[in-house]
């Protein structure tokens, strides 16, 4: 039996993902969507690793015809093409960066952009509260739509009709929505505005204290503080106590809704909430610190 399987392998027929698509012309937003979400194999948000050979291997076979191409021939094509094509030097395809290799929607590349920045958490949940109209805890294909026409006009397009809307968003969706359930959680909505777990402030703070003294955890204890208390009003409340919240849930959880955020919330304000006021002061934030990140304040 082992041996029929071993055969049955040797003899799979390989399968260019590529030859499904056009060879000449602009691809459809939902086309380069699907191109990206198959290269992508790691969902590293880049074509990488195994990716990237594939990929290149593909486009060989589409651009010749040839379906015996040596190992040599793809290394040499994907070195020529990561020269002229790989912006960054880092060695892999980003989404802007793939654009330049097969030609799409232009207005499409514009969302993948990065011509503004979130400075942190506390922005992507003040964002969220925005889209999620109808409070679901989701970001749904209309939400999602609506701010992708605002995203737009920000960059200097605006008229999009809404068929191309439409086909933005499924395009998003194609790319981000990894559990495949037509929404948003807040990790996918933040893969979309580049914010990735190396961005989380909390992973960053209980990664460095390991390695510093008590004096060195007081001080960045209160960068900690400034961080979430963008207000400085001396105390993390609203949108601010979410993003805290959201970023505490981050690591151990494949995606985060904002019910949920709003359930953890509820917990960690019966146990550090001291004055029962629905914020966190400084001394109960270095309680919440202690109690769930095993700080040694």
């Amino acid at each position: 039996m082992a041996h029929m399987k071993k055969i049955t392998k040797k003899h799979e027929k390989y399968e260019n993902f590529l030859s499904k698509y056009p060879k000449t012309g602009v691809l459809t937003a939902d086309k380069f969507a699907e191109i990206w979400e198959h290269y992508d194999s790691n969902e590293s948000g880049y074509i990488d690793a195994d990716g990237l050979d594939k990929f290149f291997t593909d486009l060989l076979q589409s651009m010749t015809g040839d379906k015996n191409i040596s190992a040599d021939t793809v290394q040499d094509m994907k070195d020529c093409f990561m020269s002229a094509y790989d912006d960054a030097g880092d060695g892999r395809i980003a989404i802007t960066e793939l654009s330049n290799i097969l030609p799409t929607d232009e207005t499409f590349i514009l969302l993948f952009r990065r011509e503004e920045q979130l400075t942190s958490s506390v922005d992507l949940i003040e964002l969220w509260r925005r889209y999620d109209k109808d409070r679901s805890g989701y970001i749904n294909a209309d939400e999602l739509k609506s701010f992708i026409r605002d995203l737009l006009e920000r960059r200097g397009s605006s008229g999009v009709d809404d068929d191309k809307l439409e086909q933005y968003t499924a395009g998003l969706l194609t790319i981000f929505d990894k559990n495949g359930d037509g929404r948003l959680g807040l990790k996918e909505m933040a893969r979309i505005l580049s914010i990735t777990p190396k961005d989380n402030f909390l992973t960053q703070f209980e990664l460095k204290c390991k390695k510093m003294n008590y004096k060195e955890k007081q001080q960045h204890f209160n960068k900690v503080f400034a961080y979430y208390d963008k207000s400085k009003t001396g105390a993390i409340e609203g949108d601010e106590l979410d993003a805290f919240v959201a970023d505490l849930m981050e690591p151990d959880m494949a995606d985060i809704s904002t019910t949920q955020v709003d359930l953890y919330k509820k917990g960690i304000l019966a146990n550090c909430d001291k004055n029962k006021d629905g914020k966190i002061q400084r001394d109960e934030l270095r309680l919440c610190l202690g109690l769930y990140l095993d700080m040694d304040m």
